[in-house]
């Protein structure tokens, strides 16, 4: 799902890629843009998972419970600066799935920027979508990933550009049920496999 948002949002190496939310989708999207050669800002609630990508991607993270919105812009623009990226045509990848990450990766967008909406929630935002016109940008969603992009996408895990280790964890299947519902009730912060253990 990262991989396809971020083919089709164009991100090219020296691009300034801001990943809001950075659970099991966005700590790919970190990655994948990295080892693309893009200067990564991760943006997420969870000074954990923020922890967790600043060893994998991430040149900079900003914990938004913690940090006002106005505030956590100007840290954006510093690190755009301070890398010498663009102050426009930023690449903004809303992972989340929740109303306060898209308020905040809508409220991210710049001159000529992509955000590509890669989390679901059923909640409402409200947005001006006038700063579309007025910024020259483009909103995308995106849904799964193109068979055809897989090659491309495995490969950066064969190439050991993408870790996927520390991001995961094995369960029998037998506790199917049983770990759906830790997942549910957040106990689980990782990706979690089902290994068949049938006879």
């Amino acid at each position: 799902t990262p991989y396809q948002a971020i083919v089709r949002s164009g991100l090219a190496a020296g691009d300034l890629a801001v990943v809001v939310g950075v659970g099991g989708v966005g700590t790919y999207c970190v990655q994948i843009a990295a080892a693309l050669g893009a200067k990564v800002v991760a943006i997420d609630v969870d000074q954990k998972k923020l922890d967790a990508v600043s060893e994998h991607g991430a040149g900079l993270t900003v914990n938004s419970a913690a940090t006002d919105f106005k505030e956590l812009k100007k840290q954006v623009k510093g690190a755009a600066k301070e890398w010498g990226c663009s102050s426009h045509s930023w690449k903004i990848y809303e992972c989340s799935g929740q109303p306060g990450g898209q308020e905040t990766a809508y409220g991210l967008l710049t001159h000529a920027s992509t955000l590509m909406v890669v989390g679901f929630t059923l909640g409402k935002i409200e947005v001006r979508l006038s700063n579309l016109m007025a910024f020259d940008a483009t909103v995308q969603g995106t849904w799964g990933c193109k068979p055809e992009l897989y090659p491309a996408a495995l490969q950066l895990i064969t190439d050991q550009k993408i870790t996927l280790k520390p991001f995961i964890e094995q369960h029998p299947m037998s506790t199917g049920p049983e770990v759906v519902r830790r997942v549910a009730d957040h106990e689980i912060d990782k990706r979690v496999i089902l290994v068949p253990d049938w006879q």
